[in-house]
Parts: structure tokens; sequence; C-alpha cells
């Protein structure tokens, strides 16, 4: 227990004084979260953050749930195959699996770029417009996390009885209103299982955004977990960096709160 939260308590107390280069300095109370939540810069972190998040869990769990009703329909063999490809990108490390995907893009000798070449289409600057860029951070969180939705989505759908499927199917249901009316309800507690951990998974991320743009172009791809980075260990600011890394435990507190009540739930 004292290992779990001393860096916790510690964290506080440090948030709550003056900090000049790692030395503890006098107490300032809550002045170090007022500083934060002043910055003009801070707004449009949360921006992106909100952003890159809600956009990356939509698009992971909708294709995810897409891919497990296909390979849930497929012959076992060929669904297990699919499954593998599908879960190789999570299982990898994120550094390394964000830097295959940044070479893809990379100016110059990027495959994506070869590929506009050879089309005589104009070359696009993927990681140095603010757009694309933010595209390319969202791709890659879903594509890294893709594999852990379809096996959970997947283990939700296998857990719905087949006598449900085919009283449906005798009553004349069709696809849509079975899945409608009876596989969406019953798979409502994996999917917010998924959509929790994966809110949690984004907001916390740090390794892909630093990998792919280092939160750059600018600060296009400047999320919560870059700003701490970069507060700390770039900038030297480690009072407010304290001060947001708590703000996010708070957040990740009620975020696993939620996910434990739901893991018990029973529909």
């Amino acid at each position: 227990m004292l290992v779990l939260f001393s860096p916790v308590f510690y964290g506080v107390w440090f948030s709550l004084h003056h900090i000049r280069f790692g030395t503890v300095g006098n107490f300032v109370g809550l002045r170090n979260y007022s500083y934060l939540l002043t910055d003009p810069t801070f707004s449009g972190t949360i921006s992106r953050t909100v952003f890159h998040t809600s956009l990356s869990v939509i698009l992971t769990v909708a294709i995810s749930l897409a891919l497990a009703l296909w390979v849930h329909s497929l012959p076992p063999r060929r669904g297990f195959l699919v499954q593998m490809i599908v879960i190789i990108p999570w299982i990898t490390s994120t550094v390394v699996a964000t830097l295959l995907f940044k070479w893809v893009f990379v100016s110059d000798i990027g495959m994506a770029m070869s590929i506009l070449r050879m089309l005589n289409l104009p070359d696009i600057q993927f990681l140095n417009d603010p757009n694309s860029a933010m595209g390319l951070l969202i791709a890659v969180s879903v594509w890294k996390r893709l594999g852990y939705a379809l096996i959970i989505l997947l283990a939700g759908l296998k857990s719905i009885p087949e006598d449900y499927i085919e009283a449906a199917s005798l009553d004349g249901a069709g696809s849509w209103q079975t899945f409608q009316h009876i596989i969406l309800p019953l798979l409502k507690t994996p999917l917010l299982l998924v959509v929790i951990v994966l809110t949690l998974s984004n907001i916390n991320t740090v390794e892909s955004p630093l990998v792919l743009t280092g939160g750059g172009p600018g600060s296009a791809t400047r999320i919560l977990a870059i700003d701490v980075f970069d507060r700390a260990f770039v900038n030297y600011d480690l009072a407010s960096a304290t001060s947001l890394a708590l703000i996010m435990f708070l957040c990740n507190v009620l975020l696993v709160l939620a996910y434990v009540r739901l893991s018990k739930w029973k529909v």
C-alpha cells in the first residue's frame, strides 16, 4: 500500500509548494492549480484531448464491433486467423508500433509519399500539416487498440445464447432487427467497459504522440499527456506539471470506479 499510494501523497504535497529546479520551496496552497487553469494554452490542450479521445474511442468501438460480428460468423479457423492479425498491433510495443506507422507517412521516403508519386498526385506532408497530423494520431490510436476491443466484444457475442437468435429468426426478425433488439442490448456491458478502458488508454497515452509528432506541428497534437511531459521535462515547470498530473489522476480514478461498477453489472 505504501508503494502504491506514497507517490500520490508526495505529488499532492509537491503541487502545493513552489518548485524551482526540482527544489521544494514555500507553501503556496492552490496557486499552482490556479495558474494551470488560467493558462491560455490549457483550454486548447483540453479541446484537443477531448477531440482525440472521443473520435478515437468512437472509431475503435465501431470498427471493432463490425469486425466482431464478422469474425463471429466465420468458421473457427478463419475467425482465429483474423483475430491473430488484428491483435498483432495491440500486443506490439506502443513505441515500436508507432514508429512503424510513422515510417509509412514520413516525408520523402515514406511509403505513402511513394504511392502518391506513383499516382502522379501532389505531395502531402502528412506529419507537417496540423489536420493530417491529428488524423494520423487518431489512426494510430485506433489501429493499436482495435485488437483489445475486438477480443472483449467477441467474448460478449459468444456469451449470447443462440436460442435468442433462433427465436428472433423464427419470429421473422431480420438481421438489423436482431442486432438492434437482441445483440446490442446484451452487449451493453462489454461495450461500456470497452469505452471506459479505451478512454483511459487514450487520455493517458504519451508514447504515441511523443514518437509520432512530439506534440506538433506547433501544438496541433499537444494533448494532456504530452502537456505534462513538456511542462515537467522540457520547461522544468514541475509545479504545474504535478498539478496537471493530479487532475488527470482524479479523472482516472473516476473512470476506474465506473469500470469496477460496470464489471459487476449483469444485464
